[in-house]
């Protein structure tokens, strides 16, 4: 089944598409993506924008809280930026907190080429009583 929500997710989610979101490693409660940064994904500063770096945990996020096959939607996420990058490829580490039949908590990392802590993202989503892929 993971697999099923695995494709499922790479196939339906345009936006992490345009991206260029690549889903590494997914397990029930896990996810990790990468990106590669390119030269339109900067800001004014000429450094990742905070808006790409949210998108990518963002997505991280969705996977690892729809592993489970049921429906989940973010009801609040928040991020921290730690350091600026223009270039290389970016990590997105997603591991389910916590888990109850209607609420998760969600914390995604992401890292640099280097392994540096890029930006520390927190996220709750709702569980609803609906499967992604009907077995």
């Amino acid at each position: 089944m993971v697999e099923k929500i695995k494709n499922f997710f790479k196939e339906k989610d345009r936006f992490a598409k345009l991206l260029g979101f690549e889903i590494v490693e997914f397990s029930k409660g896990y996810a990790k993506v990468q990106a590669v940064i390119k030269d339109e994904y900067l800001n004014v500063a000429d450094v990742i924008h905070g808006g790409f770096l949210f998108s990518l945990a963002d997505y991280a996020f969705a996977l690892s809280s729809n592993s489970h096959n049921n429906l989940s939607l973010a009801i609040n996420a928040n991020i921290m930026f730690q350091k600026a990058v223009s270039k290389g490829r970016l990590t997105a580490v997603a591991k389910e907190l916590t888990k109850s039949k209607k609420i998760a908590t969600y914390e995604v990392k992401i890292f640099g080429e280097d392994t540096d802590l890029i930006a520390s993202f927190y996220g709750t989503v709702y569980r609803k009583d609906k499967k992604i892929i009907v077995p």
